[in-house]
């Protein structure tokens, strides 16, 4: 019996001994193991028809906060830094993030689904289509 408990001992400080020295960092963080959606997506390609978009914009970012908060952010060559802000939902079984945002005087809801941290978005706006590309930083 006390060979038992001193070597469940040692075994016991092993592990403590041991556990601070892993590098938590390369198995990621609490809220990429349960909420990995949450992150800033960078756009990567947009386009309306076959015009790229993307020449008159130094950036366009989508940023999904934590408790459904979302911003857009963009700033246009030679303008300055917008940011709208909206609400977004998101399911963890379909992978499917839904947003509602209004810009320019108009209200779109779109859904998508975010597989590997990259969405793409699409959009009819007359006879053309919008699509932008998003992954995340």
């Amino acid at each position: 019996m006390k060979r038992k408990i001193i070597f469940l001992t040692a075994i016991l400080t092993l592990i403590l001994l041991l556990l601070p020295a892993c590098d938590a960092r390369q198995y990621g963080s609490l809220k990429s193991l349960t909420k990995p959606y949450i992150a800033q997506y960078e756009c990567i390609e947009a386009k309306l028809g076959e015009q790229d978009l993307l020449k008159r914009f130094d950036y366009i970012e989508i940023n999904l906060e934590p408790k459904n908060k979302m911003q857009v952010i963009y700033k246009p060559k030679d303008g300055k830094k917008n940011i709208v802000e909206s609400r977004y939902s998101f399911d963890v079984k379909s992978h499917e993030l839904t947003a509602e945002i209004g810009i320019l005087g108009y209200n779109f809801k779109e859904a998508t689904v975010v597989e590997n941290g990259k969405f793409t978005l699409t959009k009819t706006i007359g006879d053309r289509q919008l699509i932008m590309k998003f992954k995340a930083k």
